[in-house]
């Protein structure tokens, strides 16, 4: 079982201590300007190939169509602590995932093999086109090329990443316009609304639209996935405490707060060392309840 961590602000934890959901990014949104973009003379090469000059925009077209989920090998990075976990306000949560079926991390039924449905890990380089050789299908290969390899000023963050098609989405937050589509649809926990009944064609479609309304999407983790929680040494733990008292009585299988045992489960708080410049982690040893 392969254990990888996904860093949040502290008001995404809050939201997923109650309602284990993870965002589905599209390259757009993403903050690496590169994301998906072929370079030039891999777009030369993939025109070239029958006279086609409109294939590499085609390529990328499909390739605008996953979203992207992305985790890290390590738990205690301290760029990544400030970047992405607001400041050691936020929180990390592991995530134990099977390498053999590594798509069953999240409630859905499977991709299908067509889908481009991808978990790797990402490779850094230097330079953005795809080598060039003989393989028995240059597509595919750019295709995987593009996914999953970034400039290796990224390397410190050591990241997995799952390929997500939109048609396996399972979640959304719609713009008011949006929901006006869709009047039938009702936002459930933190304003999401599940979307598994719509059709591909009506998700390619709000995934299209997502830039300029602003909608976002999500997918439901399967509580068997989740591991620790581990709060940030500048988070107000209060409110931590308070989310998953609350969490235990909406969602039984994977809790962080024990009513029964009265105490937290899974749960750790990052420290600073007295030495060097390094976090480490120590279990929550409070009670649910006070005596």
């Amino acid at each position: 079982m392969l254990k990888l961590y996904k860093y949040m602000s502290q008001e995404v934890a809050l939201k997923f201590i109650k309602n284990p959901v993870l965002r589905v990014t599209p390259n757009w949104a993403l903050n690496d300007p590169f994301e998906s973009k072929l370079a030039v003379s891999t777009s030369k090469h993939l025109n070239s190939l029958d006279a086609n000059t409109e294939r590499s925009k085609r390529l990328e077209d499909f390739m605008g169509l996953h979203g992207i989920v992305s985790l890290s090998e390590t738990a205690d990075n301290l760029l990544m602590w400030s970047h992405y976990a607001d400041e050691h306000k936020g929180a990390v949560v592991e995530l134990l995932i099977d390498e053999r079926a590594p798509f069953k991390t999240f409630n859905i039924t499977g991709c299908p093999a067509s889908s481009d449905a991808t978990f790797s890990k990402v490779n850094y380089r230097k330079r953005r086109n795809y080598p060039i050789g003989d393989t028995a299908d240059p597509l595919e290969s750019i295709k995987k090329h593009y996914y999953l390899t970034k400039s290796d000023e990224w390397i410190y963050e050591k990241e997995h990443r799952f390929i997500f098609p939109v048609t396996e989405i399972s979640s959304a937050k719609l713009s008011p316009d949006e929901m006006n589509m869709y009047p039938s649809f009702k936002p459930e926990s933190d304003d999401l609304t599940h979307i598994y009944s719509l059709s591909a064609e009506d998700k390619v479609n709000l995934w299209g639209s997502s830039q300029q309304k602003g909608s976002m999407f999500f997918a439901e983790i399967h509580p068997k996935s989740i591991g620790r929680i581990l709060i940030g040494c500048n988070a107000d733990l209060a409110l931590y405490k308070e989310s998953m008292i609350e969490a235990e009585e909406s969602n039984p299988y994977r809790t962080f707060a024990c009513s029964v045992l009265n105490k937290f489960q899974g749960v750790e708080i990052s420290r600073l060392h007295d030495e060097r410049f390094e976090l480490f982690f120590e279990s929550l040893e409070d009670k649910v309840y006070a005596d």
